[in-house]
C-alpha cells in the first residue's frame, strides 16, 4: 500500500470518528438532561447543531493539510470541553465547535484526495471514507449506550481525545507533502 492509499485509511478513521461523534450522543441523551438540567429547547439545539455546523464542509479551504491537522486539534479541544462541560449552554458550543472542527477536516481531506488521486484512482479514494461513515452512522448510538451506561456521558466525548490523537499521528504520517500530479491544483 503506498503511502497516499494509507493516507486514505487515516482519512477514513476521520470520517469514521465523526460519523459515530454525530449519532453517539443520542443514547446519552436522558443522562445529559438530567445531570445539565437541560430545557427542552437545549435539548434540540444539542442535538442538531453538530449535523448543522457540519455545513461548514462546504467553506472552501485552501492548505490542505496545513488546514486538515488544526482542524483535527479542534475537534480533539471541543470534545474535551464537552466532556467536562459545566452546563448546557457549553455543551451545546462545544457540540458546535466539533461540528465545524469535522467539516473543516473533511472539506481539506476531500482536497488531499483530490490532489493526489486522478483518473480511476479517484472515485475508490473518495468512496471509502464514505463506505465507513454509514456503519460509523448506525454504530454511533450503540456506542453511546456502553459508554453511558458503564461510565458516563462525558466519556462519550472524551473518548474522541485519544482516537483524535491517532488519527493526527496517522494523517501527519501518511499524507504525502507534495502532489502526486504535476497539474494538481495547490
Amino acid at each position: 500500500m503506498t503511502g497516499r492509499w494509507q493516507m486514505i485509511v487515516a482519512l477514513s478513521l476521520c470520517v469514521a470518528l465523526f460519523a459515530a461523534n454525530w449519532t453517539a450522543p443520542y443514547a446519552a441523551q436522558r443522562a445529559i438532561s438530567r445531570d445539565l438540567d437541560l430545557t427542552s429547547a437545549a435539548h434540540v439545539w444539542l442535538i442538531y447543531l453538530y449535523p448543522a455546523a457540519l455545513l461548514g464542509v462546504l467553506i472552501p479551504v485552501k492548505g490542505r493539510l496545513s488546514v486538515l491537522l488544526p482542524g483535527l486539534c479542534a475537534f480533539g479541544l471541543a470534545s474535551m470541553g464537552a466532556a467536562f462541560a459545566a452546563n448546557g449552554a457549553m455543551l451545546i458550543g462545544c457540540r458546535a465547535g466539533q461540528g465545524l472542527a469535522a467539516a473543516i477536516v473533511l472539506r481539506a481531506g476531500f482536497e488531499l484526495t483530490r490532489e493526489h488521486f486522478r483518473g480511476t484512482e479517484w472515485w475508490p479514494a473518495l468512496v471509502i471514507p464514505v463506505a465507513l461513515a454509514v456503519p460509523a452512522l448506525i454504530a454511533g448510538p450503540l456506542i453511546g449506550a456502553v459508554i453511558t451506561d458503564f461510565l458516563s456521558f462525558r466519556w462519550t466525548f472524551l473518548i474522541n481525545v485519544p482516537l483524535t490523537v491517532v488519527a493526527l499521528a496517522l494523517v501527519a504520517l501518511f499524507t504525502p507533502r507534495t502532489a502526486r500530479h504535476p497539474h494538481a491544483r495547490a
